[in-house]
């Protein structure tokens, strides 16, 4: 507990929908509805997948929508009430909706970078649905614990063909 401290709180709904929710009726879309435009202080995300991704029944589509929240009212009794309402722009782009599940958690982040008790901590996952801030953590832990920065234009092959 004291190696990590809170941020932010995300709220999530993971829904399932039996039809696309874009235009072109896409198998797979991301929808990012700026902050400044829904009168919030946060982006919402909108991702939706199917079956096309192996992550859905043929028919079926998952989708997810987030946010951070500064809601104290996401925590009390009234949590649905509040997370709707926090989530209410992208639950309307997904129309008639099957079943769904909402939750939130806290951000966390480490307190210290590692590199005195080799304790390396990753970020929590944010309210992102394109994981770059996740991708842009686990780039920054690698050049933390081994001292250079990750080249991915090598391949694991290539490496050991080179220590040969």
């Amino acid at each position: 507990a004291d190696k990590c401290r809170k941020t932010a709180k995300v709220v999530r709904c993971i829904a399932i929908l039996s039809h696309p929710i874009t235009p072109g009726n896409e198998p797979s879309c991301q929808i990012i509805l700026p902050q400044n435009q829904i009168g919030r202080s946060n982006d919402i995300y909108v991702f939706c997948v199917s079956a096309s991704h192996n992550v859905a029944a043929e028919g079926k589509y998952i989708a997810f929508v987030s946010t951070i929240t500064t809601n104290p009212e996401i925590d009390g009794p009234n949590f649905r009430k509040a997370a709707e309402a926090e989530l209410k722009a992208g639950l309307a782009l997904l129309g008639k909706v099957d079943s769904h599940f909402m939750d939130t958690y806290d951000i966390m982040v480490p307190n210290e970078d590692g590199n005195k008790d080799k304790c390396y901590i990753s970020k929590s996952y944010d309210a992102t649905s394109h994981f770059e801030g996740t991708s842009d953590d686990v780039m920054e832990m690698y050049q933390r614990i081994y001292g250079k920065p990750l080249d991915l234009s090598k391949t694991m092959v290539a490496d050991l063909q080179q220590e040969d």
